[in-house]
């Protein structure tokens, strides 16, 4: 699975990423102590290199990236808007994938092949 952003500013919209959904508990933490400046920015870097499964994003003198290694790479050469839509995008996926529960996924994928729930079983008294 993959959860796909799209830049919605004007003038900006042909922009795009896709972000791995799954993430570790160690990797949320990573993001966000770095998103806020309390880990070297190099974590962040590294850390979106390795969640962009792809990428879209024109930078302004027209170079198409399409890889999270190039745009780590080339990340100073964004416009400023799409910096900030980039990591105020993810913090929300992130935020938004903290919040799923299975009843409420279960809803979203429908359709989807989504393992139930398992209830204990009940022990004879």
């Amino acid at each position: 699975m993959k959860i796909r952003l799209e830049c919605t500013i004007d003038g900006l919209r042909h922009n795009w990423i896709e972000l791995a959904e799954q993430w570790t508990r160690a990797e949320i933490k990573r993001w966000s102590l770095a998103t806020i400046g309390a880990a070297p920015e190099a974590e962040l870097f590294d850390l979106l290199a390795k969640k962009l499964v792809q990428v879209h994003i024109l930078l302004p003198d027209g170079t198409l990236i399409e890889d999270g290694e190039t745009l780590v790479a080339r990340f100073d050469d964004l416009d400023i808007r799409l910096v900030r839509w980039l990591a105020g995008g993810i913090n929300r996926a992130i935020q938004e994938l903290l919040a799923l529960g299975e009843e409420r996924r279960r809803l979203l994928f429908d359709g989807v092949e989504i393992a139930q729930p398992t209830t204990p079983a009940k022990t004879p008294n």
